[in-house]
């Protein structure tokens, strides 16, 4: 008798240890699926999973983009090289322009709707660079911005000391808004991963997978007129100057300046 309540005791003891010194159990993390990737590494881009933008966007009905944009874009501004896309922003004279670069996108290729989508990204911080990993509809039913915009990251040479993420969307009068968060970013001229999980109710912004920025489709600026339900597709540009890019430094850029992009991954939930 006195032996078995000498062990209840050690038992006792020890779960309480147990319950006390292990770790809680993690949050359920979303289990995704890898459906789509361009790891770069033939020899030059693919045309399979990208189309090129060529022009100051007059062919798109956005002279300059929309954004008093500075450059031209070409196809040949962009190329793989060692694992690599490279896309250069240089000074130079093109149709009238003073500056060339390139826009590049997936749309039609490979669309989607909701996921985790990610770049690991490396960027010249040159003064007048704008350099975007974004989103845009694929098939939209209403002009822009009703039919809304995912940026997932935008780095401007103005302000090298941040990222920018931001969503745009219309308010129940079809005027521009935009919900969005400068990141604190060291140019350490590394690669980094940016990416967004996004889904029915909410899109996440993630800098290293580290979480950097949320909004939830119950946010009241944007309940009403929520346009994030359908499919959206890829885009990788570097801009020259414009709205947000700034003033530009031409002597800096007299010499090639590059957004280098060593993957882009494109995961959905099992």
């Amino acid at each position: 008798m006195f032996a078995l309540k000498k062990t209840n005791k050690i038992l006792l003891i020890l779960l309480a240890f147990t319950f006390f010194n292990c770790k809680q159990s993690d949050p359920i993390k979303t289990e995704f699926t890898l459906v789509w990737e361009d790891q770069f590494s033939g020899s030059e881009i693919d045309t399979d999973k990208w189309e090129f933008q060529i022009g100051d966007g007059a062919n798109y009905g956005l002279w300059r983009w929309g954004n008093n944009e500075e450059q031209y874009y070409r196809k040949e501004n962009a190329r793989v090289s060692n694992g690599k896309l490279l896309i250069k922003a240089v000074a130079e004279e093109f149709e009238n322009y003073q500056y060339t670069s390139a826009r590049m996108r997936t749309k039609g290729k490979a669309d989607f709707k909701y996921g985790k989508i990610e770049a690991m990204i490396r960027m010249a911080d040159t003064q007048g660079l704008w350099h975007a990993f974004w989103l845009l509809p694929s098939n939209p039913s209403q002009n822009w911005p009703m039919s809304g915009e995912i940026d997932i990251m935008e780095y401007v040479g103005n302000s090298p000391q941040e990222i920018l993420n931001t969503l745009h969307f219309a308010d129940n009068f079809n005027n521009h808004q935009y919900i969005g968060t400068p990141t604190e970013f060291m140019d350490d001229n590394q690669f980094h991963l940016y990416g967004v999980e996004w889904d029915e109710n909410k899109i996440v912004w993630y800098l290293d997978n580290e979480e950097t920025f949320r909004v939830i489709r119950s946010n009241p600026s944007i309940s009403n007129t929520w346009p994030f339900d359908a499919e959206f597709h890829i885009l990788l540009n570097t801009a020259v100057g414009g709205n947000l890019g700034g003033t530009v430094d031409a002597l800096s850029l007299s010499a090639p300046k590059y957004m280098e992009v060593d993957y882009v991954k494109v995961y959905q939930k099992l």
